[in-house]
């Protein structure tokens, strides 16, 4: 007979040890070296069926570091599979220590896990416990500063107190009643719940940069320009003032701080559009002028007057940027851009899509903050009327007084803004290879790359269709055969008309469509069923001066609380004026008139007084440079002598200037 062949197979336990991955052991002793593979062929001959006690002794291994290492290796990671050969490695902790044993009755010594023990065997205790905690970490605004880790130890032996009356237990029968204890478990629950209390803790400035740097990046990448935008608005950090006429000449009133609002394109960090707000907040209507300036090709556009050429770098390189949309406009979550006629209008007009993000999120919209910071070190803070970074700074010392005695009037705060944004748009960085974004773009339309991007231009508009400068609104024909009363129509509580409206009685009853032209709502033009109307004035008090629909509103309001007197035929915005004329004229320096109304004149005086008109031509402008210096000097020149200067303001900030 012949010989018997014999198949040897390898048992599935020792194809999942193969599959282990190894872990590296650089930086380990020789000792830790040959520990790990004692443990590694002692686990080969265990699941192979060889007898292990044998093995043990001769390798000199402890029966019981034996199985805790093979537990080790077979405990299921976090993707569930067991972590394998990493449970061999010296000083790992797969689990979480816990004490089993009991604790002494009179003893100092040890405690250890006295308190995680207490915890896992009291649940309500833990429960109590975790609640204060995270009640007092998240506390409302104004309270205590912060968990202080006394007031946890406190509330800790209050809660045993109730399960023990009659101290008999630990923590009472310790020395410091687990006051050490409290304080670790205090130290990583700020840590475990960092995110929740961060705010309440530390601070807000504190919980907005925890984050940023989190490790999470956008997964927005902008591939070409006008692919993505970010739009923002920020306080601007000096006092605005207002220029009033009065009966003695011009007078300049300080109306708080001023708001920035700023289109930026992420690709090459071109500064798209800005507006200037003298008012108290943004709004809605505010969103839609920069992101038609953006639109147009004209950064300045909502504060430029009839009588000025546009500014339109990109339009001079290229005619289609004149009416050019985007592809992805990232906003936060404030109440303005979650208007629905902001949202419906842009995303139908444009194309666009609209990423919203959490508010106090600066790493999402970096590229605009990082705008913001450079235009303060580019100039506000040279302003002597700026506000300071705290009580102690001196430029806080009487910023409003400093405001007044600069007297620079909105269209120089305007006409400085412009110019710093001009000087960012030619600045130089290491962001686009050591060229400004005015080089790149002027690359990227007119240079060899001009056929590599698809930008988004968008296609004429339609007859009866408005771009985003005016509001769509609707309102009911009014009018009276019987009285005479011919059609008509009401928008903000004044009566519009015109020739062709008010000879055609079949409008009677019938609905129109008005397109507003936010920044003069003298006049309004209305469309029925597509059909141009024409243009439609105000009547009565409201057909005398350009006037804003924000200026309006104020007015309004005035008018109905009886603080402006004025019959139907007078013009009503120069009664307005005259009225903050005449409160300042009476408070002789000692008070100031209300800031609301000194917000409304400032925003009129610097509003565009004519929004139909577009410049094909742009007039040579001054270097960036020299337009910032010159308007810093005349911002920070004073008629008093009780303001110290810049130069001696700054020694107190630690400069190069030697005291």
């Amino acid at each position: 007979m012949g010989k018997r062949l014999t198949l040897k197979t390898t048992p599935p336990e020792r194809l999942v040890l193969d599959s282990w991955a190894m872990p590296s052991l650089e930086g380990l002793e020789a000792a830790q070296q040959k520990r790990f593979h004692s443990l590694k062929d002692a686990l080969f001959a265990y699941v192979g069926g060889a007898p292990i006690t044998p093995k043990l002794k001769e390798l000199s291994i402890w029966r019981e570091v034996f199985y805790r290492a093979y537990d080790k290796c077979v405990t299921p990671g976090e993707r569930g599979a067991p972590i394998g050969w990493v449970g061999l490695l010296p000083y790992l902790e797969i689990r979480a220590r816990q004490r089993r044993a009991p604790l002494p009755k009179h003893q100092s010594k040890g405690l250890a896990g006295a308190l995680g023990q207490l915890l896992s065997t009291n649940s309500d205790i833990a429960a109590a416990l975790e609640s204060y905690l995270l009640c007092n970490a998240k506390r409302k605004p104004g309270g205590e500063a912060g968990i202080r880790h006394k007031s946890v130890h406190r509330e800790f032996l209050r809660l045993c107190e109730a399960k023990d009356p009659d101290k008999q237990s630990w923590p009472f029968t310790s020395r410091r009643q687990g006051a050490g204890a409290v304080r670790e478990f205090t130290e990583a629950f700020l840590i475990k719940r960092y995110d929740e209390i961060v705010a309440t803790q530390y601070g807000d400035k504190a919980a907005t940069k925890a984050k940023s740097g989190n490790g999470h990046v956008s997964r927005l990448v902008a591939c070409m320009p006008m692919d993505i935008v970010e739009m923002d608005e920020h306080a601007i950090g000096c006092i605005g003032t207002v220029r009033i006429d009065t009966p003695e000449g011009f007078r300049f009133l300080d109306a708080g701080r001023m708001t920035l609002l700023l289109l930026v394109d992420r690709h090459k960090g071109w500064i798209m559009a800005f507006k200037v707000i003298f008012r108290e907040a943004a709004n809605a209507g505010d969103a839609m002028d920069v992101l038609h300036a953006g639109m147009v090709g004209e950064p300045d556009w909502a504060h430029r007057n009839g009588d000025q050429l546009a500014k339109r770098p990109l339009v001079d390189l290229d005619d289609r940027f004149g009416w050019c949309g985007f592809n992805c406009l990232l906003l936060d979550n404030a109440l303005i851009h979650l208007a629905d006629e902001l949202l419906s209008r842009v995303m139908a007009l444009s194309g666009c899509a609209v990423n919203f993000g959490p508010v106090k999120t600066p790493a999402r919209r970096q590229l605009v903050e990082r705008v913001f910071n450079e235009l303060e070190r580019a100039g506000f803070k040279r302003l002597p009327q700026t506000t300071g970074a705290g009580p102690q700074d001196p430029k806080r010392q009487k910023a409003e007084e400093a405001a007044r005695a600069c007297v620079i009037s909105e269209r120089e705060i305007v006409a400085l803004v412009a110019a710093l944004v001009h000087k960012f748009n030619e600045k130089e960085g290491k962001a686009n290879l050591a060229a400004s974004p005015a080089q790149r773009m002027h690359a990227l339309i007119c240079g060899p790359e001009r056929d590599q991007y698809l930008f988004p231009f968008l296609p004429p508009l339609r007859e009866g269709e408005a771009d985003l400068s005016k509001s769509i609104l609707s309102a009911d024909i009014r009018g009276n055969k019987a009285t005479g009363r011919r059609p008509y129509f009401s928008f903000l509580e004044v009566d519009y008309t015109n020739p062709a409206v008010a000879k055609d009685w079949s409008l009677l009853d019938q609905q129109v469509d008005l397109h507003v032209a936010r920044t003069n709502v003298r006049f309004v033009d209305a469309f029925y069923r597509g059909r141009p109307l024409g243009t439609c004035q105000a009547g009565g008090r409201w057909r005398w001066s350009d006037h804003s629909i924000d200026l309006r509103r104020h007015i309004n309001q005035l008018l109905r609380e009886g603080y402006i007197e004025n019959d139907r035929n007078d013009d009503v915005v120069a009664a307005f004026l005259k009225k903050v004329a005449d409160d300042y004229a009476k408070a002789k320096g000692k008070s100031k008139p209300a800031k609301t109304a000194v917000r409304h004149v400032g925003d009129h005086n610097a509003r565009r007084d004519v929004p139909d008109d577009v410049a094909t031509t742009t007039a040579q402008v001054q270097k960036a440079e020299v337009a910032v210096t010159e308007l810093l000097d005349r911002a920070s020149e004073s008629t008093s002598s009780h303001y110290m200067q810049w130069d001696d303001i700054g020694a107190f900030n630690g400069d190069r200037y030697d005291y």
